[in-house]
């Protein structure tokens, strides 16, 4: 089979010619009961899973497409729960593949439509269309889009896999290093590693505009990733640092390698004199300062000057920069070694099954 989407024949379908769709029911936080199935919301971040819980009236789903009140489209192939935010679209057709390859073309018929000024609802979702590649019989082509991700698939390990290749190639050449128990530590002062200590400027969820920025606050997951924006003018852009949220999940603390916008939530931590696997050795060691902090008690600016942290220290008692480097280096080493192997042991049991 051809699997140029270029061509392919496509056509406009309503999306309620093609699903089956239902809506969430309303449950606010304190009615939620604890458990293990999650409950979506609407939001972007961890694809708006809010918290797990097990509340028997809450009707479940699973297989299926979901869209949120601001636009936000997710494949789902585990069994959740959802609010009355969510849209929940299913047929018999959605799998894994064909499910991905929809929200994608859903994607691009909603993108930049949707905001928190103008959001999704029911009757939109009636009047929406999506276009899709077709069969000879003119109906949407399961088979060809089940096909296109599966190979895209496949593409995608084999590049990772050579990517990791060559990262053990690079890596091999690290100098070992003893283990964490063997180094001497001593404490050091925050604005004594860091040449640059900076809190993020203040942006209102209103104010965001659409974009492809990626905008840091003080969610612990995710890396801190909140949300995309295009804002350009009175926000602070950091890149190649640490970030430390000082309120909400107090303490998360993540190595950003990329350009973003930091929010007010979070403190930049900088050094350029830090390289990658530096910056990842001393964030995790930042991250314990969540555990003398609370909600209540946030790391202001004067704070976290007087901040202490354990370091490796060489023989001058400064910090060992070139051990904590090589430390994490060797540690990735490993890691990539493992997920080859583990990766290699799946495929040969994958082999011998299917003879």
């Amino acid at each position: 089979m051809n699997l140029d989407l270029k061509n392919r024949e496509w056509k406009e379908f309503p999306v309620k010619s093609l699903f089956n769709i239902e809506r969430g029911t309303r449950l606010i936080i304190r009615n939620r009961i604890s458990g293990n199935i999650p409950f979506v919301t609407a939001g972007f971040q961890n694809q708006g899973v809010a918290e797990l819980i097990q509340n028997k009236e809450q009707k479940s789903f699973s297989n299926s497409i979901t869209i949120d009140m601001f636009g936000n489209v997710f494949y789902r192939n585990y069994n959740f729960k959802c609010d009355d935010n969510i849209h929940v679209l299913t047929n018999s057709n959605i799998n894994e593949n064909t499910g991905n390859f929809i929200v994608n073309c859903i994607k691009k018929t909603t993108k930049d439509i949707f905001s928190y000024g103008k959001q999704f609802r029911l009757k939109t979702l009636e009047r929406l269309k999506v276009l899709l590649p077709i069969n000879e019989k003119s109906k949407p082509d399961y088979k060809f889009m089940q096909q296109y991700m599966r190979h895209k698939k496949q593409e995608k390990q084999k590049e990772y896999q050579e990517f990791i290749q060559n990262r053990l190639n690079q890596l091999k050449k690290t100098p070992k290093t003893i283990s964490l128990d063997q180094k001497e530590w001593i404490e050091f002062l925050l604005k004594d590693i860091f040449t640059d200590i900076q809190r993020g400027k203040r942006l209102k969820k209103a104010d965001h505009k659409k974009g492809n920025q990626p905008y840091i606050s003080s969610t612990g997951s995710n890396k801190g990733l909140d949300n995309y924006i295009g804002n350009k003018e009175k926000v602070r852009v950091f890149e190649n640092c640490i970030t430390l949220a000082n309120s909400g999940s107090v303490g998360a603390c993540f190595y950003q390698p990329y350009s973003f916008v930091a929010s007010d939530h979070v403190t930049k931590l900088e050094n350029n004199e830090f390289d990658k696997y530096t910056n990842l050795f001393i964030s995790s060691l930042v991250s314990r300062l969540g555990e003398k902090y609370s909600f209540n008690r946030e790391i202001n600016d004067k704070r976290i000057k007087k901040e202490k942290i354990l370091l490796p220290r060489n023989e001058n008692n400064e910090p060992d920069y070139e051990f904590m480097e090589n430390y994490m280096k060797n540690l990735e080493y490993k890691k990539l070694n493992e997920y080859l192997k583990s990766k290699s042991e799946l495929t040969s049991s994958s082999s011998k099954s299917s003879i």
